[in-house]
């Protein structure tokens, strides 16, 4: 497991630091993000993870309508992704996603995400500037 190496001191260290946004509560969800994984907010922090991969982004901005149903905002992160076997094509990066998220009841809340991301690695065709997307549903505490 070599992503519990990674995970468990980055998960340390981002429930530890304040966060930028003011948003309140905790969300626990599903996601398509690096794969299909499990999300969960905290105080305007993200975190994703599932087998393979890991990513925590910490809320910038966010611009919300007047009714407070909907939300825009720009966040700031890193993700690491396991390669496999080979540690050769594992890669770790930065990334900025931008997103929407809308309450599609009284405590679930959907979002999507472009997330332009720029990833190291040892493989030269696994690092450099890409633009994924991420969407998912969270359960609002």
């Amino acid at each position: 497991m070599k992503l519990l190496r990674f995970a468990i001191p980055l998960l340390t260290a981002v429930i530890s630091m304040p966060s930028f946004a003011n948003q309140n509560g905790v969300g626990l969800g599903l996601a398509y993000d690096l794969g299909v994984g499990v999300t969960a907010q905290f105080r305007g922090t993200s975190i994703f993870v599932n087998s393979d991969a890991i990513a925590v982004d910490m809320r910038l901005q966010n611009f919300r309508n007047d009714r407070g149903t909907a939300y825009v905002y720009i966040d700031a992160g890193g993700f690491y992704e396991d390669g496999g076997r080979d540690s050769y094509n594992d890669k770790a990066g930065v990334r900025l996603p931008i997103g929407l998220s809308f309450g599609i009841a009284p405590s679930v809340q959907a979002y999507v995400q472009a997330v332009p991301n720029f990833a190291f690695s040892d493989n030269e065709n696994q690092e450099g500037f890409g633009v994924d997307g991420a969407l998912g549903l969270r359960l609002r505490f």
